[in-house]
């Protein structure tokens, strides 16, 4: 059986801030066998769209970062592009964004800031894969060529996966181009003329010109399509949309990904998860909406099946926000299953298929502090 750590996330004092939450953390008897002097560490983060206001504070990951060089690890943060054209699509956009977002490479991260696919998305490697789908993926060289490894996700709802979690950031962020491309190779996009307003804002974010304007309209090729969902996340008409047939097949070649991450690394793995600005879009999006859910702090385990359970039941089982989406959706009660409501899915196919893969377990201890 796992263990799952929960650090409240309420602050009564100065004794139970951000910092010491982070000390906390450090203090897990999983946490601490990462922590070797002169090893190398990977904290793997989750970049949001340029737009997306409610990312992970850059406080958080500097003073995790600080407080292990001072134990004397060898730390780089990391994370990759995104398939899309937006403000993280190569090397040189996702380093100004990571700027203006308050991640100074230079003064906060000493120089060890880095994308795990390299500057063009594509440095790595490809690897076999067990599952029904896949058979292989492309892992960036950062994976592969570093010691242990902490994934720090923030969590929100996801429209194909119902939950961005642990294992969304472990199958997804440690993928070359050509590995998300392959992940999401399952996934055919559909167009729906009469939603669209030719408003034109989802043009920018289409790689592959599968998106287009003509007589003054808005027009779609699905023969070009690279099914990147740059489309999605950008229209706010919803006149794009996923057909349902390749969602679960998504959903389990996701974890696919994440056991072949899991079996080509070198060190041992730690999961972290903050549930705090928990909101209906993924930080992919160049939006987001307010949360939908008090801040209930952070969860933390090494098993990332038993993490996102816990954080799915947590979820279910917090209050929702006045004035959010749950307020719009009437599922502002205790109970209430608000993944599913938001996006018309839960995790739960997700996370058999992992247990399924011995990804990990749903079976868990939940340890709760603060």
């Amino acid at each position: 059986m796992s263990k799952v750590y929960w650090i409240k996330g309420r602050s009564r004092n100065a004794q139970k801030n951000i910092l010491s939450k982070i000390d906390s953390l450090l203090g897990l008897e999983e946490m601490a066998r990462l922590v070797v002097e002169e090893g190398s560490l990977t904290i793997k983060i989750n970049l949001s769209e340029l737009g997306y206001e409610h990312y992970l504070r850059p406080i958080v990951i500097s003073t995790l970062f600080e407080k292990l060089r001072a134990m004397g690890v060898r730390v780089c943060v990391t994370d990759t592009c995104s398939l899309f054209k937006g403000s993280r699509f190569e090397g040189y956009e996702w380093n100004d964004t990571a700027l203006v977002q308050g991640f100074s490479n230079g003064e906060i991260f000493d120089q060890q800031l880095m994308l795990a696919g390299g500057y063009s998305n594509e440095e790595g490697k490809f690897w076999p894969s067990e599952g029904e789908h896949l058979g292989g993926v492309e892992l960036g060289s950062l994976l592969t060529d570093t010691g242990n490894v902490v994934v720090l996700s923030h969590v929100t709802a996801h429209p194909l996966l119902g939950l961005a979690g642990s294992i969304y950031n472990l199958g997804l962020g440690f993928l070359t181009k050509s590995g998300k491309l392959r992940v999401h190779a399952c996934l055919e996009v559909g167009y729906d003329e009469q939603k669209c307003d030719n408003c034109r804002i989802c043009l920018p974010f289409c790689p592959t010109g599968s998106i287009s304007e003509g007589d003054g309209k808005i027009l779609f090729d699905a023969r070009t399509c690279n099914s990147c969902l740059g489309c999605l996340v950008s229209c706010p008409h919803g006149a794009f949309r996923v057909k349902a047939e390749g969602i679960p097949v998504f959903q389990e070649s996701v974890v696919e990904a994440a056991h072949t991450a899991t079996k080509n690394m070198r060190g041992n793995t730690f999961f972290i998860s903050f549930l705090s600005s928990v909101t209906p879009q993924t930080d992919e999006y160049p939006y987001s909406d307010i949360p939908f859910i008090p801040d209930l702090g952070i969860l933390a385990s090494e098993d990332p099946v038993a993490l996102d359970w816990a954080t799915y039941q947590m979820i279910v089982s917090s209050p929702g926000v006045p004035g959010s989406i749950a307020q719009d959706l009437n599922m502002l009660e205790k109970g209430d299953d608000k993944i599913k409501a938001i996006t018309g899915l839960t995790p739960e196919h997700m996370l058999e298929y992992a247990e399924e893969m011995n990804l990990g377990t749903r079976e868990c201890e939940f340890l709760a502090s603060g």
